[in-house]
Formats: structure tokens, sequence, C-alpha cells
């Protein structure tokens, strides 16, 4: 959670984010760390759009996740986090892949 809440305080850039995010997600799960439910449900969203995230903008796509579009998803993670306590609330609906995140108009 350290690397979300610099990335949102703007201590990281998205792509360090990514690079480190990916690897300390890898060591937790290789160390049998487990969240719950809903916060699983809530990291998994980040984890969708790292998926479709380049590192590298040379390699970026139409259709990749953006600096912008990933930010905004650890946000909306954070404002859950802080605002649901015990976790017991579900996380919000996935931003992920929605229209609410691909909202630029098509090239002409």
């Amino acid at each position: 959670m350290d690397l979300v809440r610099r990335l949102s305080r703007a201590e990281i850039r998205p792509d360090g984010f990514a690079e480190q995010w990916l690897g300390a997600r890898r060591n937790a799960l290789d160390e049998g760390e487990r969240v719950g439910e809903h916060l699983g449900r809530a990291l998994n969203q980040v984890f969708y759009a790292l998926d479709e995230y380049p590192i590298d903008p040379a390699h970026r796509e139409d259709g990749d996740t953006t600096d912008a579009e990933l930010l905004g998803i650890v946000n909306r993670i954070l404002e859950w986090i802080d605002a649901a306590g015990n976790l017991r609330r579900p996380p919000p609906p996935p931003l992920f892949g929605s229209a609410t995140l691909h909202t630029a108009a098509p090239a002409p």
C-alpha cells in the first residue's frame, strides 16, 4: 500500500510505480501474503490496469492504460480504502476498460 500512496502523492512516477508494484506483488505472493476478499478485488483492479500499461512509453499502443488512467484507478482505490474502515464494504466497480476511463475521442 505504501507504493499506492506514494504514486497518489506524486512521490514516484507511474512507470516507477509499475516496476516496483509488480515486483512487490510477486514477492508478497511468493511469501504467502494474503489479503481479504474485498481488498484483493480492489488491488486486482490495479493489477489489471498494469497488465495493459507499457512501462516504456515507446511501446504504448492505442487502448493501453495511460499514466492518467493508472493514477485515477489508484486514487479511487485509495479513496475506497480510506473510507472503508474495516474493508467489509465491497470495492468500487472496476474502472479498468470502462467508458469512465476511456473518454478520449477517437482519432479522425
